[in-house]
């Protein structure tokens, strides 16, 4: 489920600032992490503390700093003499070789050694407290936001599992419908062939009673009516329900295939496809739910 969240405070002359933000997967947790170098030792110990909360999506946790201190020397100094070495050397393959001297200052300072960090090193261990401080409000702040797309997500839902109830029903309207035009049009095409059959008839009856069996559907429809009581359920419960419906959407499934497979009725046909477009539809929509 998509999802954002943030936090920033202060830490030993230092902004810390801890963003989350997810998107919708499929798969399991799929968890990003983004921080400074000093800080990669406390990236196990962050990632533990994300998984205690996060247990499905591509989440990406992104970790910032800034120096709060205003004046006083600047953290990184140039080496101007490595800096001239390089050049120099540049300058003497592209003699050599005949060619345009075209390296550029930007490319010359980003060479091992011509910035050097004059801050000293940084004890990560320190900003362990303050960053998980931080992890918890921002995991907070997104997980409030995950729950007013839940809340959207699962009306959306509720409408829809309506919306399959009541073709449902109408499914079941066309049960006795459906019985008797199947009487007529047999009736007819004997009546075709010259046949002349008692409305009694054992064998006519016996036909009808074959075909009633055939094709009823009151089993798919209770199993129906069932499941989608379940699914209401699901979009009730506080716990992480997206597998449950994801699994529950396949019997579903099953039961309206069923159904289109048994009744040979235009009107419960047309039913049908519309429950299996309807479906697709809460399909796409669980696969955001967590």
């Amino acid at each position: 489920m998509t999802g954002f969240g943030a936090a920033e405070g202060k830490a030993s002359g230092r902004t810390l600032a801890v963003e989350i933000t997810s998107i919708n997967s499929k798969k399991g947790l799929d968890l990003q992490f983004g921080l400074p170098r000093e800080l990669s030792p406390l990236e196990n110990t962050l990632r533990a503390t994300v998984q205690k909360t996060v247990v499905r999506g591509r989440v990406n946790v992104d970790i910032t700093w800034r120096s709060d201190r205003q004046n006083g020397p600047v953290p990184l100094q140039i080496n101007r003499p490595l800096l001239k070495e390089y050049q120099a050397e540049f300058r003497a393959v592209a003699k050599s070789l005949k060619a345009e001297d075209g390296v550029s200052l930007e490319f010359l300072l980003r060479l091992p050694g011509v910035m050097e960090d004059t801050r000293g090193t940084v004890d990560a261990a320190e900003f362990l407290p303050p960053l998980e401080k931080l992890l918890d409000k921002a995991l907070g702040a997104w997980d409030k936001s995950r729950e007013r797309e839940g809340a959207f997500l699962a009306k959306d839902l509720s409408a829809k599992f309506r919306f399959l109830e009541e073709q449902v029903g109408g499914v079941e309207e066309r049960k006795a419908p459906h019985l008797e035009a199947h009487r007529q049009a047999l009736l007819r095409r004997l009546e075709e062939a010259g046949i002349a059959v008692a409305l009694d008839d054992e064998r006519l009856l016996k036909e009808l009673a074959l075909f009633a069996d055939r094709s009823d559907i009151s089993e798919e429809t209770t199993r129906l009516r069932s499941h989608f009581e379940e699914a209401k359920r699901l979009l009730k419960a506080s716990e992480p329900t997206g597998r449950n419906l994801d699994f529950l959407l396949q019997e579903i499934g099953r039961e309206i295939n069923t159904i289109g497979s048994k009744g040979n009725d235009v009107e419960i046909s047309r039913r049908v496809v519309s429950m299996k477009t309807e479906l697709e539809k809460i399909r796409e929509q669980v696969q955001n739910l967590e």
